[in-house]
């Protein structure tokens, strides 16, 4: 690779690394942490805290029928809401963090591949990205996951470069770790050989890395078996119509921008044609590596899901993210004039707003899911002694009954009418509840109840209202939200 040019300013920048890197790290953190309150949480985030909310042998007895790729995960939430709570501060502010470690981490692998000024534009690019403010509000592992990628990154580099035993330990245990966090994330095995191979490093360096991926390999066999034992609960993805350009060439890093998107094209178009003069500042493994993280594990997805699927979905390709992230880079830092390449960030981060603003209203989450409105409604307005009944259709993921699971202090003094179990020992995110029928026992001595369903009525919903006015229950007030609708009901005689 050529050497970089040391600027006085670049030598500035690079005596100052670590803490630019800390500083931007923050600055990722807190631009992905702000708003993160807003949207409801989705089904997947109430999963997760489900499933973090069991005690060790519980959760262990958990991943045994569903989600043992995401065990890792939900171990460390676990210990995470012992300490900050359950809160969506708290759970998204997890992933916000792990936005700030990835950043931090853009900025040293960029000053090693090309500089400290480019570290610092990969970062500023990274943070402002929809895929990463995306993760960085999402209760799930995505955002620590292209975190542990960027620093995987950044432990081969130093691997090649030292050669030694430990550091190739560091780098083989950080892929292990980062693999059973997000088995998807193994297929950034193939970058790093690209990186090696255009770095063009001795046989020695690419056969201790070869070792290093076996071991690698067999260490994640246990998790490649228990999700190919589990492959069930992606069988969804069947039903979606998931693969198209715009799910394979936009969403995985620039969420739905389509502003961003026309940016972004226009840019690599231009960077395409000035390729030469890329490859003559800034050397082949640092390109090869930036292609090769955005798009192999794509390729190799796309491959995959078209042979076995269904497998592939966007928001499964988040730890590209650094990857394109370094191409953007690549592809504004060949402008000669320090000012243009700074205004070519600036105008990626403002046609990134106004995904950045959608992502973060009320309703951003799972086609408009609004669990967190429906816990509102009744907090706000429902008595202690109150019950409530909340449709559970077990078919869909936006069934009202999961409100409990996710905001579960807005139900703490009323009586839930239909719960029986929960149904996580069975590796089931439901609870079982009692049919409308059979709740007659537990309707004495209730004098309000109050019902959310979907807003077009099921059949569990009119069950339910036949219920209510066998015994004496009228309906009271209405409270239509986005999805769902919350209804008092009142027994007549207490009017």
């Amino acid at each position: 690779m050529p050497a970089t040019v040391r600027t006085p300013l670049n030598a500035r920048l690079l005596s100052g690394m670590p803490t630019l890197a800390v500083l931007l790290g923050l600055v990722g953190a807190g631009v992905s942490w702000i708003g993160s309150a807003i949207p409801s949480f989705w089904f997947d985030e109430i999963a997760t805290l489900m499933a973090a909310r069991l005690d060790g042998p519980g959760l262990w007895q958990f991943l045994q029928h569903k989600d043992a790729v995401h065990g890792l995960y939900y171990a460390l939430i676990h210990v995470w809401i012992q300490v900050c709570g359950d809160s969506s501060v708290a759970l998204r502010g997890f992933s916000a963090l792990a936005v700030g470690l990835g950043t931090a981490g853009m900025v040293v692998l960029g000053t090693r591949l090309a500089g400290a000024r480019f570290g610092v534009i990969a970062a500023v690019i990274y943070l402002v990205l929809p895929r990463t403010t995306f993760m960085g509000i999402e209760g799930r592992s995505y955002a620590l996951g292209a975190a542990l990628v960027v620093w995987g990154v950044i432990a081969l580099i130093a691997a090649a470069r030292r050669n030694t035993w430990w550091s190739w330990m560091i780098y083989t245990v950080l892929s292990i770790i980062t693999i059973y966090l997000f088995m998807y994330a193994g297929l950034i095995l193939a970058a790093h050989l690209a990186y090696l191979l255009f770095a063009q490093r001795d046989r020695r360096t690419l056969l201790r890395w070869g070792i290093s991926t076996l071991i690698i390999l067999v260490a994640v066999i246990p998790l490649v078996r228990a999700g190919y034992g589990q492959r069930g609960q992606i069988a969804w993805l069947s039903g979606q119509p998931i693969v198209n350009a715009w799910t394979t060439l936009v969403e995985p890093w620039l969420d739905g921008s389509w502003l961003l998107a026309i940016l972004v094209i226009v840019l690599l178009i231009i960077a395409g044609r000035r390729l030469p003069q890329i490859l003559a500042r800034f050397g082949t493994p640092p390109v090869a590596l930036a292609a090769a993280w955005a798009f192999a594990p794509l390729i190799l997805m796309l491959i995959a899901n078209s042979l076995f699927g269904p497998l592939y979905t966007s928001r499964y390709m988040s730890f590209t993210t650094p990857g394109f992230a370094l191409l953007l880079a690549l592809a504004v830092s060949v402008f000669s004039r320090r000012w243009i390449v700074w205004a070519l960030v600036g105008v990626i981060a403002l046609a990134s707003l106004p995904t950045y603003v959608a992502q973060r209203g009320p309703n951003a989450k799972q086609n408009g899911v609004d669990f967190l409105q429906t816990a509102q409604t009744i907090a706000e307005h429902a008595s202690p002694g109150d019950a409530f009944f909340l449709q559970n259709d077990k078919t869909t993921t936006i069934r009202p009954r999961l409100t409990v699971n996710g905001y579960p202090s807005a139900f703490a003094r009323l009586d839930d009418l239909a719960f029986v179990r929960s149904d996580l020992e069975n590796g089931n995110f439901n609870d079982v509840t009692l049919p409308p029928r059979k709740l007659g026992e537990r309707l004495h001595g209730v004098r309000t109840v109050w019902v959310a369903g979907s807003t077009h009525t099921t059949p569990e919903i009119a069950a339910m209202k036949r219920e209510l006015a066998r015994h004496g229950f009228v309906e009271q007030e209405r409270y239509p939200l986005r999805r769902t609708v919350v209804t008092e009901y009142v027994r007549e005689e207490t009017r």
